[in-house]
């Protein structure tokens, strides 16, 4: 082997280590004014070693081989030099920094030729251009001239005193980085100085002039934020209402959000501006949000945040399911900065007027959707049902009716609870006992509607009549323990719980609220006969305001109490299309706002399904949304919770999983979870079984009543497993309308116990068939899971 060049080799190490350190030296950076800031010219190489190698398969001589190892170590110092260099480069002088974005505002009282404000004289473009070109000399002429790279003006906004000007200044600095009052000072020194023209025709408010490097604008968090939220009370856990901190209210003052149909609001705000002046500073974020024109909702959900409701010195924030809709368009275009307060987990779902704003003008949105025809069918596809509000059979009841809730029916206030079924399903003299955290809250979720309180494990004993409504006083058996308890039995067992479990006497905290409010005292009724089959009431004084307070026991599973007395008739009545409330334990999984496989609720946290949804999306975001049945549309019922694990059965061939919700889920007539299967010796083989299914459109839930069968029929199907079970419809299917999803349930009803068990989940999404008969279809069987479904949950729980 021969190297060509290797003659002066100690003339050429030294030269090319010098050319190597000034070439490093050079790195398309230069000084100016103690600051070293990137040239705009490209970088150049900074090593290129060339050599020319030629092989020969002559045997070497001595002394060539001894040439050749010297070559060699030659070659082997120089690149050990190459990355001294590299390395001494890197470590003492730095890497250079990233770009460094500032943006800043200030106010502009006249523009100096004869426009007066923004609107008037010349055109915001052409304004914009010359403004951005008088920011381009400033910084051209300043000492951050040599870091300086781009200069751009955002949006103009109008402000009390005059046109605030929204701009954006970057710069590239190397070894240390622009500090946001040098960017100011700049600006400052050029706004005085005589040689600024071009900023001094417009007659600029110093005093106005605010800037934030773009890294750091970030919005000042919330108290109430900032702290974890309690777990919503299940039927696992007792927790007592949250109430927000009273604010002061004050007029709503953003021109942007003047369109809203209130005008008070409060700071600091749903993103965290603590006053006026911080957010019209931040406001360009905001801008350049909606001038995405990613959403019709944009504009009203942005302000709901800039500008909340103030009522009765408490923020109203928006609907879970509304901040959903706006995230399906927008939520890929928020700034890293905002997502923590657009998450959707912070905020609450609806439950009568009062807890939160719901999305405006849902009638126009069903129009949009081609769905106008579910106007006034009895089925609320609004969060606050004002498809149904505005009905020819409400009107006789006034704009304060009391809507039966699955009926096209309204009633005056005063016939709830009256002893006279008015509603069709006599839903109107239901819950007219109830266990509720505060008397507040079961009043705002009970105002609209016969049906869709919460159904509380623990709080005070509370009763309703003729459109009144308030709580049980404790007097005269206070200090009767038994008799309590007693009392304690009845309402529990009224509300589906399978008994009480604790009944104390506490002070009634809210009439000493409403004594500091100048409010009207709370109503009391007393029990007359604690031991009577039928517990009755008198009006009390309840002097010392000591109330019954209550601790149920679990709450039965697999019962559809918003049917009902019907409900224990299992599927006789049953329509095919479901109706809110008939499967209170079906959730529909969303992956990234898309409809994609369905789940059943068995614990307030915790679902069934399929681990067959999940392969492939390691990254996805996942939904459950329960208590609706038409996925287009937003019931005042529905609630959404953000899935946050997944445990996958340990049974070989099995693709059951269970999944964890974010926080749980609040039990009510539309949401509750369903039974699970018994097993042993005695357990009853299932005979009534239905499985769930949605349209050709996927929007309408329905139910397929299916037998099981022998695997035989379903082996031509699908593929057979150990832990599979089989099922047929029953009936032939004409239409092939139905589709089931991944994850789907079966099923069956227990005429013993008169409640719905979960019986199957299917594995994988089973289209029908076309040539008009039923398809077999397997199951993965749950009755194999159950003591592994039990354990996980409670091991969750410690």
């Amino acid at each position: 082997m021969t190297f060509s060049g290797s003659a002066n080799m100690k003339e050429t190490k030294s030269r090319n280590v010098k050319d190597s350190w000034e070439s490093e030296f050079g790195y398309g950076w230069k000084q100016s004014n103690a600051r070293r800031c990137r040239a705009h010219r490209p970088p150049e190489s900074t090593l290129s070693v060339s050599s020319d190698i030629r092989f020969t398969r002559r045997k070497l001589t001595r002394p060539c081989q001894g040439c050749c190892a010297a070559a060699a170590a030659m070659l082997i110092l120089m690149l050990l030099t190459a990355v001294a260099v590299y390395l001494g480069h890197m470590y003492l002088f730095g890497d250079p920094l990233n770009r460094q974005i500032f943006r800043g505002s200030f106010v502009v009282s006249s523009w100096g030729d004869g426009g007066g404000e923004a609107g008037g004289g010349r055109g915001n473009h052409s304004r914009e251009g010359d403004l951005r070109q008088a920011l381009l000399d400033v910084y051209k002429n300043s000492q951050l001239r040599s870091c300086f790279v781009s200069a751009e003006i955002l949006a103009l906004d109008t402000a009390e005193e005059g046109t605030r000007v929204h701009f954006e200044v970057s710069f590239e600095p190397i070894f240390t980085s622009v500090g946001t009052g040098e960017v100011a000072a700049a600006l400052s020194h050029e706004l005085h100085a005589p040689t600024a023209p071009a900023l001094l025709r417009l007659q600029l408010l110093p005093e106005t002039l605010h800037i934030e490097e773009n890294t750091v604008i970030s919005s000042q968090g919330l108290d109430e934020l900032d702290t974890t939220p309690a777990d919503a009370p299940s039927t696992e856990a007792a927790t007592a209402e949250a109430v927000e901190e009273l604010r002061e209210c004050s007029p709503l003052t953003l021109p942007l959000c003047k369109h809203l149909p209130y005008n008070i609001t409060s700071y600091p705000n749903l993103v965290g501006h603590v006053n006026k002046e911080v957010l019209l500073r931040d406001l360009v974020a905001f801008r350049e949000l909606l001038d995405a024109e990613c959403s019709h909702l944009a504009q009203d959900f942005v302000c709901e945040m800039l500008q909340p409701r103030c009522s009765e010195g408490r923020l109203l924030r928006p609907c879970r399911a509304y901040c959903r809709a706006f995230h399906a368009g927008c939520g890929a275009r928020l700034p890293d900065r905002l997502k923590p307060h657009f998450d959707c987990s912070r905020f609450p779902d609806y439950f009568g007027p009062g807890s939160c704003l719901p999305e405006p003008e849902c009638h126009s949105s069903l129009q949009r959707l081609a769905l106008s025809r579910r106007a006034c069918d009895g089925v609320p596809d609004c969060a606050d049902a004002q498809d149904e509000r505005a009905c020819a059979h409400c009107a006789a009841a006034g704009g304060r009716g009391l809507r039966c809730a699955l009926n096209t029916r309204c009633l005056p206030q005063h016939l709830r609870c009256d002893g006279t079924p008015d509603c069709p399903d006599g839903s109107d003299e239901a819950g007219c006992l109830w266990v509720s955290r505060s008397l507040a809250s079961w009043r705002r979720e009970t105002a609209e509607t016969t049906l869709g309180a919460v159904r509380s494990r623990a709080g005070y004993a509370v009763w309703a009549e003729r459109g009144r409504a308030g709580k049980v006083c404790a007097a005269p058996y206070e200090h009767d323990r038994k008799a309590l308890l007693s009392v304690a039995n009845s309402l529990c067992r009224a509300l589906t719980f399978k008994s009480a479990s604790n009944a104390e006497v506490v002070h009634d905290a809210e009439a000493e609220e409403a004594e500091i409010a100048e409010e009207a005292a709370p109503e009391y009724v007393e029990v007359v006969d604690p031991a009577a089959p039928e517990i009755s009431f008198l009006k009390s004084d309840c002097p010392e305001r000591r109330v019954v307070r209550v601790v149920c026991d679990q709450l039965e599973c697999g019962t559809a109490s918003a049917r009902g007395p019907r409900a224990r008739a299992g599927v006789q009545g049953l329509p095919r299309s479901a109706l809110p409330g008939d499967w209170p334990w079906h959730a529909a999984l969303l992956r990234t706002h898309v409809h994609a496989c369905d789940a059943a609720l068995v614990h307030p946290a915790w679902l069934i399904t399929t681990a067959s949804c999940f392969q492939g999306q390691p990254k996805a975001e996942w939904t459950a949304r329960l208590g609706s049945v038409r996925i287009q549309s937003t019931s005042p019922w529905q609630q959404e919770r953000r899935i946050v694990g997944m445990v996958r059965s340990p049974v070989e061939g099995s693709m059951l999983a269970l999944v964890r919700l974010e926080e749980p889920l609040e039990m009510t007539d539309f949401v509750r979870p369903a039974c699970l299967p018994e097993t042993g010796p005695g357990a009853a083989a299932p005979t009534v079984c239905n499985t769930l299914g949605w349209t050709r459109n996927r929007d309408q839930l329905q139910r397929i009543h299916v037998v099981p069968s022998p695997m035989q029929s379903c082996e031509n199907a699908s593929i057979a497993t150990a832990n599979g079970l089989c099922a047929e419809p029953l009936y032939d299917q004409d239409d092939c309308d139905e589709e089931e999803y991944a994850g789907s349930s079966m099923m069956c009803f227990d005429e013993k116990t008169k409640h719905w068990s979960l019986v199957g989940v299917s594995g994988w999404r089973i289209a029908c068939t076309k040539i008009g008969l039923g398809r077999p279809r397997i199951y993965d069987s749950v009755s194999s899971h159950v003591d592994w479904i039990r354990r996980t949950i409670s091991n969750s729980a410690r």
